[in-house]
C-alpha cells in the first residue's frame, strides 16, 4: 500500500520518563519556512493524529492568504499500536482529576468493540503539562527558528478541558488559548472550582481566549450540557473583570461534537491571531 506524506512537516519521538509514554510530535513548517523571517510563533496542538493533518490541510492556503500569519505547528499524539488507544491514554493526560463514573463508562464501552486497552487512571493533567513545558517545548526551542515568548495551545473536547487547567493553573504557559467543546462536566464540573480558587487569588489572567461549541452539543444529556456549560463559564469570566483577558465565545450552527472540530480550530486560530496576520 502506498503512503502519503505531507509537505512541509517532519516528526520526532520524544519520552517521558513522567508518564512513561512514548510520544510523537509532528511538525508543521509553514511555506517558505527561513530564518531570514522574523520568529515563528508556535501552535501547539493535543489529539493531533486527527487535528494536526486536518490543520495541515487548511493552513498553507489560510497563511498565503494572510487569513494567518505564519507559525510553527507542533502537534502532540500518541505512539501506540491502535487508534483507540489514544482514546483511553486521552482520558488520562488531558483530565485534572480522577472521574471514576466517567472512566468506568468508558472501560465498559470499550468492551463492546472488544479492545484490549491500557489500564490507565485519569487526572494526569498535571504531568502532561509538565511534559509540553519541561520536554517539548525545549525541544522545539532548541531546533526552530521560533518566538519563545508566542506560543498558543489549540485543544478540543477534553483538550479543551486541559487548556481551561493550563489557563487557571499555569496561565503564562501559552499567550493564546484556542478551546473547542470544553469537557466542562469533567468530573462534577471541577474545572469550575479551580478557577474560582484562581479568583480567590488573583486578580490577573494575561491571555487571548476563544471558547466554543457546535448548537447541536447541548443534545448530549443533562450530563454534558456543553453549551450551558460554556457560557456560565464565559459569564463568570467575563464578570471577574479579570484584567489582562481577552475572551470571545462562539457556537456554531449545525454542528455536532464531532463535526465542529475543524470549525474552532480553524476559527479559534484566526480569532487569536486576527491582529497579527
Amino acid at each position: 500500500m502506498n503512503q502519503f506524506t505531507i509537505e512541509n512537516t517532519e516528526q520526532f519521538e520524544i519520552f517521558s520518563k513522567d508518564i512513561n509514554q512514548e510520544f510523537i510530535i509532528n511538525i508543521g513548517l509553514p511555506p517558505n519556512y527561513s530564518k531570514d523571517h522574523d520568529k515563528y510563533p508556535v501552535v501547539y496542538v493535543t489529539d493531533a493524529g486527527s487535528n494536526f493533518i486536518g490543520l495541515m490541510g487548511s493552513l498553507p492556503l489560510m497563511q498565503f492568504v494572510n487569513d494567518l500569519p505564519s507559525f510553527v505547528l507542533v502537534g502532540i499524539d500518541y505512539k501506540s499500536p491502535n487508534s483507540m488507544d489514544s482514546m483511553s491514554l486521552r482520558n488520562r493526560d488531558l483530565t485534572p482529576t480522577n472521574d471514576k463514573i466517567w472512566m468506568a463508562a468508558q472501560k465498559d464501552m470499550y468492551k463492546i468493540f472488544g479492545e484490549d486497552l491500557p489500564q490507565v487512571e485519569a487526572g494526569g493533567a498535571k504531568y502532561f503539562l509538565d511534559f509540553i513545558n519541561d520536554d517539548i517545548k525545549p525541544f522545539i526551542n532548541n531546533k526552530y527558528y521560533v518566538d519563545t515568548t508566542d506560543q498558543t495551545y489549540c485543544g478540543f473536547s477534553l483538550g479543551g478541558l486541559f487548556g481551561l487547567y493550563t489557563l487557571f493553573n499555569s496561565s503564562d504557559s501559552f499567550k493564546r488559548y484556542v478551546i473547542g467543546s470544553p469537557s466542562i462536566w469533567w468530573d462534577d464540573r471541577h474545572i469550575l472550582k479551580v478557577e474560582e480558587e484562581y479568583a480567590k487569588k488573583n486578580k490577573n489572567l494575561s491571555a487571548k481566549v476563544f471558547m466554543s461549541t457546535g448548537d447541536l452539543e447541548e443534545e448530549g444529556g443533562d450530563n454534558f450540557k456543553m453549551i450551558s456549560n460554556m457560557k456560565a463559564l464565559s459569564n463568570t469570566l467575563l464578570s471577574r473583570n479579570y484584567k489582562g483577558l481577552d475572551l470571545e465565545t462562539a457556537i456554531f450552527e449545525d454542528e455536532t461534537h464531532c463535526s465542529a472540530v475543524s470549525a474552532t480550530l480553524n476559527r479559534g486560530l484566526r480569532n487569536v491571531f486576527k491582529s497579527d496576520a
